[in-house]
């Protein structure tokens, strides 16, 4: 097998910032609203439990929203829609 990347290319396509997966939408999530996916990205590769620790944290919807540079209406819609308790 020849080796045409060397290691350091496989991580700068596999670090942060090397675009190996888009910013699309993933997948589908039948729950949220197309304005709502679009954030998902934002939030990592398993948004609800992200959101769910940060809340468990202490923090506001203001605060989450200030932390990942997203509107705080996303935020709160998320919380509404996947029941997540904590300050808004």
């Amino acid at each position: 097998m020849t080796e045409d990347f060397s290691v350091l290319d496989i991580m700068r396509k596999l670090g942060p910032g090397g675009r190996s997966m888009s910013a699309a939408i993933q997948s589908k999530r039948h729950e949220l609203t197309y304005e709502l996916q679009k954030y998902l990205h934002v939030l990592g590769p398993t948004p609800k439990r992200c959101l769910e620790t940060l809340a468990d944290l202490g923090l506001s919807d203001p605060e989450i929203a200030r932390y990942f540079k997203i509107p705080k209406d996303i935020v709160t819609n998320l919380r509404q829609v996947w029941h997540i308790e904590g300050q808004t």
